[in-house]
């Protein structure tokens, strides 16, 4: 019974709130991390997107060839996000 009872001070010491917290924040990053690395391929298409507009909208006017390319790029983020969940392209 002793022998109980000191086990669970000995356990008490590695199992306190401040151990919990600190092991759901690993649990938190590495979750954050495997969702990083699974949208990667989208974060690098809205990118893409982003300087693509900046180029079209450079001179204050958006030519027609300049519309297909940004709607090309829009296509493709739209093909990325599909991607994520169903593996068609």
């Amino acid at each position: 019974m002793i022998e109980n009872i000191q086990m669970a001070g000995f356990m008490s010491d590695y199992f306190s709130w401040s151990n919990g917290f600190y092991l759901l924040g690993l649990i938190l990053a590495g979750v954050a991390t495997l969702m990083a690395s699974r949208y990667k391929n989208v974060m690098k298409e809205i990118g893409d997107v982003a300087k693509v507009l900046e180029e079209a909208y450079a001179d204050k006017k958006v030519t027609n060839a300049e519309k297909k390319k940004i709607m090309k790029e829009v296509l493709d983020v739209l093909k990325s996000v599909i991607n994520l969940k169903w593996k068609i392209f």
